[in-house]
């Protein structure tokens, strides 16, 4: 069985000895690993998939800020690059599909808002949640810099 982001690990590990610091996302990717033979995306080209022609992405763009997630969310402090790789090919995929879906559903319309993407999210009620929770607190942060610099420009003219 193919992983969902079609990659497949450089240095597999056997699933039957987990190394330290070993998650459970490595421990899967490596069983998925090991169970398929071909896939699309590997990293040193060359692959037949018609996306990963047409768009090459840079890989490990956010490497750093997986791994600090991976972290927070109980892995190794320290995890293996394979599963980082593995984490930010699935997170790009996901995020991909979703903004397609996105430009679907806004295609109508002719301009792609933010609701189309609450729309998209509206039966996964955490993440529905989440996300209007992350934007109600991006616009007090809007407004909150917007008063401050208010502030700013008015003590600059009052101490001239």
């Amino acid at each position: 069985m193919q992983n969902p982001s079609g990659h497949q690990p450089a240095t597999p590990a056997p699933a039957a000895t987990p190394s330290k610091g070993k998650s459970s996302a490595q421990a899967a990717a490596a069983g998925q690993g090991a169970s398929s033979s071909s896939h699309h995306h590997q990293s040193g080209g060359g692959g037949g998939d018609a996306s990963a022609t047409t768009l090459k992405r840079k890989r490990g763009v956010f490497q750093k800020d997986l791994q600090h997630m991976m972290y927070g969310f109980g892995d190794d402090p320290n995890p293996l690059p394979e599963t980082v790789a593995l984490v930010e090919d699935i997170v790009v995929e996901y995020v991909t599909d979703l903004v397609h879906k996105a430009l679907n559903v806004a295609s109508k319309r002719g301009k792609l808002l933010t609701e189309d993407f609450l729309y998209l999210i509206r039966k996964d009620l955490r993440e529905l949640h989440r996300a209007t929770e992350l934007l109600s607190m991006n616009e007090e942060l809007k407004q909150a810099r917007k008063a401050f610099d208010v502030n700013e420009e008015t003590l600059a003219t009052n101490n001239e």
